[in-house]
């Protein structure tokens, strides 16, 4: 896969279709026509046009536009274009990176856009950062799917519908971090669109009624729609999958552990309300949060969180229907289980006293977690107590 970053490049998709990207513009040419349906700005939802033309605006100069100056600007910047003639449909993003995933009966070519960056906290933890803070992060990906078959109305509905069921999904199974995948795809945009000869329109380009015959258009076999169908499908993930690596937009433990609501300055809170028999310092803090940091380098402790982490969230969303933890029963200890080995993985035998007081008392932000992840990080700060409390 080739990320293009802004580059000069004119390229050919299929039957000579061109599609051109520079730091400014990026916009795809058909000598006959696209038969598209968008969310663009410059659209109206289902088009017969010549262009399909994306515009960058990585200096964002145009966020605090209202939206008639906004598809004004669009409409000007067309204009001014050489390249571009005759109809078109268009928008603006934030980015002139792009990169194209083929398949045997179409490509998408993806406009990958984010602020998330991943942080050191030690050689072995990071945190996912936003360079403009949370409230403005983003992780969006606008893609352009060529169908290289001309397409009925009723089928270009169809892979439109499947295309964003495909992205959705994709996105879900990847079970990300609740404040993460909040900001997942809030700006993103799709277009799918077909090629459609020249002799099929006429002379008359605003009217598409005989697009909705399908009987008028080349006829296809039902293996053929089934086809294309899977690979939009496939090459969807493949798209997802291939922006999620190659941005390096991937989660580690503390990512999850903040999705819970929990800092780690409440968790070294919770840890000396219960620290007896020595003055608290900012020294003994500063211990803690580092054996705590320390704690959740080892791949044992990350395993046993996680397994509290994923299963309240299956046991909240009543996806296994003998499971009811509403009221807490008293009968369901695996919590506990979980947390003492937390606390035995981390500082032995020891710990597993330390962690029965915590789990009983439940201090500082311990109290405010589901019956589930309450005891593990209860295990997690009662492990790490006693660890920096071990003779050297």
């Amino acid at each position: 896969m080739n990320i293009y970053k802004g580059k000069n490049e004119d390229n050919e998709l299929f039957n000579n279709i061109q599609y051109y990207g520079d730091s400014k513009v990026f916009y795809i040419t058909n000598p006959g026509y696209f038969f598209t349906m968008s969310d663009l700005s410059i659209s109206n939802g289902i088009d017969l046009v010549k262009n399909i033309v994306i515009f960058s605006d990585e200096q964002n100069e145009l966020d605090k536009m209202d939206l008639n100056s906004y598809k004004n600007e669009i409409n000007k910047l067309c204009e001014k274009n050489k390249r571009i003639n005759g109809t078109y449909i268009a928008d603006i993003f934030k980015t002139s990176d792009y990169f194209v995933e083929h398949s045997e009966n179409l490509s998408i070519i993806n406009f990958p856009d984010t602020t998330n960056q991943n942080v050191n906290i030690t050689k072995k933890l990071k945190v996912s950062n936003n360079t403009n803070g949370l409230n403005s992060s983003k992780i969006d990906l606008g893609q352009i799917i060529i169908i290289n078959e001309t397409l009925s109305i009723e089928e270009l509905i169809k892979f439109h519908k499947i295309a964003i069921e495909s992205k959705i999904t994709y996105f879900k199974y990847k079970k990300l971090p609740e404040h993460i995948d909040e900001t997942i795809n809030n700006n993103e945009f799709l277009i799918i669109a077909c090629p459609i000869a020249k002799s099929l329109i006429g002379s008359d380009t605003n009217n598409i009624n005989h697009l909705l015959n399908k009987s008028l258009l080349p006829e296809k076999g039902k293996t053929k729609i089934e086809n294309i169908q899977k690979e939009i499908a496939t090459t969807m993930v493949l798209s997802c999958k291939n922006f999620l690596e190659n941005y390096d937009i991937n989660f580690g433990i503390l990512d999850y552990i903040f999705a819970e609501g929990i800092s780690l300055d409440e968790l070294v809170d919770a840890g000396m309300e219960l620290c007896v028999g020595v003055e608290e310092t900012q020294e003994i803090r500063d211990k803690l949060k580092k054996q705590l940091l320390r704690s959740l380098e080892d791949i044992n402790v990350i395993a046993l969180l996680m397994s509290a982490i994923r299963c309240e969230e299956d046991f909240q969303n009543k996806r296994i229907r003998e499971v009811n933890i509403e009221d807490d029963p008293a009968y369901l200890y695996t919590d506990e289980v979980l947390g003492i080995a937390i606390a035995n993985q981390i500082a032995g035998t020891k710990a597993t006293f330390n962690f029965k007081r915590y789990d009983e008392l439940k201090p500082g932000i311990l109290s405010e977690l589901g019956p589930m992840v309450d005891d593990i990080f209860a295990g997690l700060v009662a492990g790490s107590m006693s660890k920096i409390f071990e003779p050297k």
